[in-house]
C-alpha cells in the first residue's frame, strides 16, 4: 500500500512517545498516523502533544491544501456584543475621522483606510481575547511537556508522575469549564427556542442536503475531477463570460432613437439628483438583514448597525463625493462570486451555476439608496407588463395572465396560438454597460445620479469562491451584479427596450381581444410571448431579439426556450420546431407553477405534487424529537409558505374534499396518529384568544380567492378584466351582487372565475351584509364591458345624505358623468332595489382593509375569515370547566390577559407548553380514561380512593397537596411576600383581588 509513519517521516531522529504505562513504568509510541507517500508531500506539521484528558498523548497532522486562494477575513460578530469592545471601536472611529477627514485626502481613500483601521482593531481584540483564553492552558501544557521529558529519561520518577496528574486535573477543569459554558448556551437555546419559529427549528427541519462541493464537472464530454483543473475551467468560463465584446456608441444611439418610451420629468430628475442625507443612510442600514455573508472587506451588516451613528456622517460625505465626482472607493470595485447550482439542472455543466456576488456592505448601502430613489419613478417608466422588482406588481399577476390566456384559447379554439417562454443565456451577466448607460440616458436619467451609476459600472473585478478557495482576480467588463440592490432595476430598464420593440412591431401579432392585443409579460428576465399567427410572429420576434442582442448582450438560449401551443395540429407544431429550432413542451414550469396547454391539469401538477412532498417531510419529522407545540410551529414554518405560494398564484380549488384530506393529514402529524385532545378549530384560533394559530388551509385559500375578487370589485385593471371576462354577458358587479352567475352558466366553467365566484358567494353576507359603497350600478347595467375604459361610478359617487336616509344625487349633478339620460333612470331602478337592503353608515371592514388597502391583504383577509369561523369558540369549553372546578366564573378580560401575558412569564419553551396543556386540560385523568375506554375504575392513581377528575389529580388529592405545600413554602421563602394558597393561583395562574 506504500504507507509511511508520517510523524517519524517528519521527525527522523527525535525521541518521543504517545503512551505511558503506569503499571510497567515504561513509554511506547503506539499511536500513529499513516499516510501515502503522495500525501506526505502535503504534510506541513505532525506533532505529539502532552497528555491531558487521556492516558494517551494526542497526535495532530496538518496538511497543506492543494488549492490555496487568498485569505478571507470575516469579522467575529461576538466582539460586537461586548460593550467594552464597542466603546473602544467607537472611540477609535471618532479619533480616526477627526484626524483624517477634511485634510485634503479624497474621501474615498479616507473611507477605505478607516475600514482597514477597524479591521486591524478587531483582529487585535479577537487575538487578545483568544490569547487570554489560551494562556492558562498553554502554561499547563508547557509544564506537562517539561515533566514528560524528565519522565522519558526516568520513567520511575514518582514525583513527576504525581505532578503530571495534578496538572492534567487542572487542564481538565479548564476544558470542562469551557464545555459547560457551551452546553449552557446550547441548553439556553433549547430552553428559549425549542418550539419557536426560528433558526433552531429550521435547522431541525431542514432537508439533509449534499455537500455544496464541486467534485467534478464535464468539459467537452470529458469528466474533470482534478481540483486545479476544475478551478481553471471555471476561471476560463467566467473570464470569457464577463469579457465585453465590440461596442459601438453610434450604433447604440441610432438603435435607441427609434425606441418609444416615457422619460423622466424635470421634477423627477431633481428628486433623483439631490444629495444623499444621513437619514437615507440610517434607513438603509435598518433595512439590512443580519446573518448575510459579507463581501471582501469582511465587515458584516451588524458592524454598520452597531456603529452606524459613528459611520454615517463619513459615509454620507463619501457617497455625495461619488455623485459629484463619479469615483467610488477601490474596495467597492471587487466582489467575491459564489456559485449556486440551479435546481433541477445538471451540476456537471458549468453554465448551470448562478454567480452571486458577495459585495461589501458599505457599497450595498449606497446601492440600496440609489435603488430606492430609482424605484419610485420606474412604475411610470416601465410598462405594467413587467412585474418584477417594482412596488405593487406581483408574480401572481403574470401567472393569472397566462392561465387566462390558456383558458381564452381553450374557449376560442379557432385561434391558433403559441405561448413562447423565452430563456436568455446568463441574462444578468451579459448586459453591455455602454448599452445600459445609453438606455438610462434615453429615459432621462442624467447628472449626479447617472455619475453614481457610471462610477459603479466602470471598473470591476472579482474572485471566484470554489470549494471555499479563492481564485485569482479577474476583470469584469459587463453584466449587472446578482446580489446588488440596484442591479435588478437596471436590468429591467435595459430589457424594457426589447419589450417596447416587440410591443410596437405590427408583424408580431399578439392575442387579440377586442381592440386590445396581449403580446408579452415579463417577471425580470422571465419573458413570455403570446402570439397569434405563429409562423410569421415568431420569426419577427426572433429577428427583433437578435438585433437587440447584438448591441445589448442579450443571448437567446434556444435549447431552454420552450413553446406551449394551442389550437395547432401536430404537423403545424413540427413545422414551427423545424423552422425556428425551438421545441414545444407538454409541461413548462413558469415562475414556480407547472403549466400545460390544458388548465385542467393545474391542481394535479402543482397542489398534488407539493402535498406529496409535505407528506414526505412529515415522515422525516416524525423521526425528529419535536414536541407537540414544535409540530404546530413546523407546520407554520414549512408547510404554510409552500401552500400560500400556490394559493396566491393559483386559487382554483373547488369544493372541500382536498381541504378535509389536508386537515386530516395535519391533525395526524400534530397528534402523532392519536386521538386529538383539542378540537382543530381551537388549534386554528388566534393565540390571544386562547388558540394556537395553526393555519386553516381552507380559510387561507378562501382569503386568496377573495383577494383576487378585489380586481372584479375595483374595476381598475382593465387588461385583466378584459381577458378574464372575455365571454362575460354582464358587468362584473352584476355577477357579484345580482348572482348573474346562475343565469350565465358558462361563467362558472372558467378555471379562475368558478372558484372565485363560489368563494365570494360563501362569504358575501359576512363581508357585505348591506349594500356596499363600492358597488357600481354603472357596471351592473353594462351588458358587456370590453375595452371601454369608462369610469364606473360607485354608490360613494352617486349617493347623498338626506336627513336620516340616503338618496341618489339629482340628474343635474350627474349629467356630465352620464353617457345618455336613460342611464340615470336605470341606476335609479337599481338603487330602488338596493336601498331595501339598506346602506351601511360607514364603509365595511372588507372595503377599508382589502378593497382600499395595498399591503398584507392576504393576512388581513384571513384574519377576517378566521374571526367569523372561530366566533362560536370565543367562550371555550375549558373556560366553563375551569369556572365549575374553581367555583366561580372568570372574566373574559382575565382570560385574555392570561393568554396574552400570563403564558409568557417564562422564557422556557417546555414550561410554556406545559402551561398551554394545563389550561386546555390536555392531560388524561383516570376519570376521563374510564369514560372513554370503560376500564371499570376512574379512581385516583395516587390515593386510589377518590375519583380521579382533573381538580383532584392536580390539587385536591392528599398526596399532591404535599407537593403544593413544598412549592408554596419555597415561593414564600424566595419572593418574601405572603401569598394565599389558592387553587386558581397554582393551577392556571389566575388571581383575583385579595388572593
Amino acid at each position: 500500500m506504500d504507507l509511511i509513519d508520517i510523524w517519524r517521516y517528519k521527525h527522523p531522529i527525535e525521541k518521543q512517545f504517545t503512551f505511558f504505562s503506569e503499571v510497567h513504568k515504561s513509554w511506547g509510541r503506539i499511536d500513529q498516523i499513516w499516510t501515502s507517500r503522495e500525501l506526505s508531500l502535503r504534510a506541513t506539521k505532525c506533532e505529539i502533544h502532552p497528555r491531558t484528558l487521556s492516558d494517551h498523548n494526542s497526535i495532530t497532522l496538518e496538511l497543506k491544501s492543494e488549492l490555496k486562494g487568498g485569505f478571507r477575513w470575516r469579522l467575529n460578530e461576538q466582539l460586537l456584543e461586548d460593550e467594552e469592545v464597542i466603546g473602544k471601536a467607537k472611540a477609535t472611529l471618532k479619533d480616526y475621522f477627526e484626524l483624517n477627514l477634511n485634510t485634503g485626502v479624497s474621501s474615498e481613500i479616507t473611507w477605505d483606510a478607516s475600514k482597514a483601521v477597524l479591521r486591524g482593531f478587531f483582529i487585535q481584540q479577537n487575538s487578545y481575547k483568544k490569547k487570554l483564553r489560551q494562556q492558562k492552558k498553554e502554561e499547563i501544557l508547557n509544564h506537562i511537556r517539561q515533566l514528560e521529558k524528565k519522565l522519558i529519561e526516568n520513567p520511575k520518577d514518582i514525583q513527576s508522575i504525581q505532578v503530571i496528574k495534578i496538572l492534567q486535573t487542572q487542564y481538565s477543569m479548564l476544558v470542562n469549564q469551557e464545555i459547560e459554558w457551551k452546553i449552557r448556551l446550547m441548553r439556553q437555546r433549547y430552553f428559549e427556542s425549542a418550539n419557536k419559529i426560528g433558526k433552531l427549528l429550521a435547522w431541525q427541519l431542514r432537508k439533509r442536503q449534499k455537500q455544496s462541493v464541486i467534485n467534478k464537472i464535464k468539459v467537452e464530454e470529458e469528466i474533470v475531477e482534478d481540483p486545479k483543473k476544475i478551478q481553471k475551467n471555471f476561471m476560463e468560463f467566467y473570464e470569457g463570460l464577463y469579457k465585453k465584446g465590440e461596442e459601438d456608441a453610434t450604433l447604440i444611439e441610432k438603435y435607441l432613437e427609434n425606441c418609444e418610451g416615457r422619460t423622466l420629468t424635470a421634477e423627477e430628475k431633481i428628486q433623483l439628483n439631490k444629495p444623499i442625507n444621513i437619514e437615507e443612510i440610517q434607513n438603509a442600514i435598518k433595512r439590512m438583514k443580519l446573518g448575510k455573508t459579507p463581501g471582501p472587506d469582511g465587515l458584516s451588516a451588524k458592524y454598520y448597525k452597531v456603529l452606524g451613528n459613528q459611520l454615517a456622517p463619513a459615509l454620507c460625505e463619501v457617497m455625495n463625493d461619488i455623485l459629484k465626482d463619479g469615483k467610488i472607493p477601490e474596495s467597492w470595485r471587487e466582489a467575491f462570486i459564489t456559485l449556486i447550482p440551479k435546481s433541477d439542472t445538471d451540476k456537471l455543466n458549468i453554465k448551470n451555476y448562478r454567480p452571486i456576488s458577495l459585495l461589501n456592505n458599505d457599497y450595498k448601502i449606497f446601492a440600496d439608496i440609489m435603488a430606492n430613489r430609482l424605484k419610485k419613478h420606474l412604475t411610470d417608466l416601465i410598462h405594467k407588463d413587467q412585474a418584477g422588482f417594482l412596488p405593487n406588481r406581483f408574480l401572481k399577476d403574470n401567472v393569472r395572465h397566462v392561465i387566462n390566456l390558456i383558458e381564452y384559447l381553450e374557449i376560442n379554439n379557432n385561434v391558433p396560438a403559441v405561448l413562447m417562454f423565452v430563456d436568455a443565456e446568463k441574462a444578468f451577466d451579459n448586459v453591455s454597460w455602454m448599452f445600459m448607460i445609453k438606455c438610462l440616458e434615453k429615459a432621462g436619467i442624467e447628472g449626479d445620479f447617472l455619475k453614481g451609476i457610471q462610477a459603479i459600472y466602470s471598473t470591476q473585478s472579482a474572485k471566484l469562491v470554489i470549494n471555499n478557495n479563492l481564485t485569482n482576480q479577474f476583470k469584469i467588463e459587463k453584466g449587472t451584479r446578482q446580489g446588488c440592490p440596484l442591479s435588478p432595476l437596471l436590468f429591467i430598464m435595459v430589457l424594457e427596450i426589447l419589450a417596447n420593440k416587440i410591443r410596437t412591431a405590427s408583424e408580431v401579432r399578439g392575442i387579440r381581444i377586442g381592440l386590445k392585443e396581449f403580446k408579452l409579460k415579463a417577471y425580470a428576465d422571465d419573458l413570455i410571448l403570446s402570439l397569434e399567427e405563429p409562423r410569421e410572429s415568431i420569426g419577427k420576434a426572433l429577428e427583433i431579439m437578435e438585433e437587440y442582442g447584438k448591441l445589448s448582450g442579450f443571448k437567446l438560449n434556444k435549447l431552454k426556450t420552450k413553446m406551449l401551443t394551442k389550437n395547432l395540429k401536430s404537423d403545424g407544431k413540427e413545422e414551427l420546431e423545424r423552422k425556428f429550432g425551438i421545441k414545444t413542451a407538454k409541461k413548462i414550469k413558469y415562475l414556480g407553477i407547472w403549466l400545460t396547454s390544458k388548465n385542467i391539469n393545474l391542481i394535479e401538477d402543482n397542489y398534488s405534487v407539493v402535498w406529496k412532498e409535505i407528506k414526505r417531510d412529515f415522515d422525516v419529522w416524525n423521526r425528529v424529537n419535536l414536541s407537540w407545540l414544535g409540530r404546530m410551529e413546523a407546520i407554520k414554518m414549512v408547510v404554510l409558505p409552500k401552500m400560500l405560494f400556490l394559493f396566491q398564484n393559483i386559487p382554483i380549488i373547488r369544493g372541500t374534499k382536498l381541504f378535509k384530506d389536508w386537515q386530516r393529514t395535519l391533525s395526524r402529524f400534530i397528534w402523532q396518529g392519536k386521538r386529538p385532545r383539542i378540537r382543530f378549530k381551537i388549534l386554528t384560533d388566534r393565540k390571544e384568544r386562547g388558540g394556537f394559530a395553526v393555519p386553516n388551509l381552507k380559510l387561507y385559500h378562501e382569503a386568496a380567492c377573495l383577494c383576487w375578487v378585489k380586481e372584479w370589485i375595483t374595476l381598475e385593471n382593465s387588461d385583466l378584466l378584459d381577458l378574464e371576462g372575455a365571454d362575460n354577458r354582464y358587468g362584473w358587479h352584476a355577477y357579484l351582487w345580482q348572482n348573474k352567475g346562475k343565469v350565465h352558466r358558462g361563467f362558472l366553467n372558467h378555471i379562475i372565475r368558478g372558484p372565485l365566484y363560489e368563494a365570494w358567494n360563501r362569504n358575501k353576507k359576512l363581508l357585505e351584509w348591506r349594500t356596499p359603497w363600492w358597488l357600481s350600478p354603472f357596471n351592473i347595467i353594462t351588458t358587456k364591458n370590453i375595452n371601454t375604459g369608462v369610469k364606473n361610478l360607485t354608490y360613494e359617487d352617486l349617493l347623498v345624505r338626506s336627513e336620516d336616509t340616503w338618496k341618489l344625487r339629482p340628474y343635474e349633478e350627474l349629467e356630465g358623468k352620464l353617457t345618455v339620460w336613460l342611464q340615470y333612470y336605470q341606476i335609479n331602478a337599481i338603487w330602488a332595489e338596493d336601498k331595501k337592503i339598506g346602506m351601511n353608515e360607514k364603509k365595511s371592514k372588507f372595503q377599508i382593509e382589502i378593497i382600499e388597502g395595498n399591503s398584507k391583504l392576504l393576512s388581513k383577509m384571513y384574519n377576517i375569515l378566521l374571526e367569523w369561523d372561530t366566533k362560536d369558540e370565543e367562550i371555550k369549553e375549558v373556560m366553563v370547566k375551569w369556572a365549575i372546578d374553581l367555583g366561580h366564573s372568570i372574566a373574559y378580560e382575565q382570560w385574555s390577559k392570561l393568554w396574552e401575558k400570563g403564558i409568557k412569564f417564562t422564557a422556557c419553551a417546555a414550561i410554556r407548553e406545559n402551561i398551554e396543556k394545563m389550561i386546555h386540560r390536555w392531560y388524561l385523568t383516570p376519570e376521563k380514561l374510564n369514560r372513554i375506554y370503560k376500564i371499570g375504575s376512574g379512581a385516583c392513581w395516587r390515593c386510589k380512593v377518590k375519583e380521579g377528575n382533573f381538580m383532584h389529580m392536580w390539587w385536591a388529592c392528599e398526596d399532591i397537596k404535599k407537593f403544593w405545600d413544598t412549592i408554596y413554602n419555597e415561593l414564600k421563602k424566595n419572593i418574601k411576600i405572603h401569598i394565599f394558597k389558592k387553587t386558581r393561583g397554582f393551577s392556571i395562574r389566575h388571581h383575583r383581588r385579595g388572593d
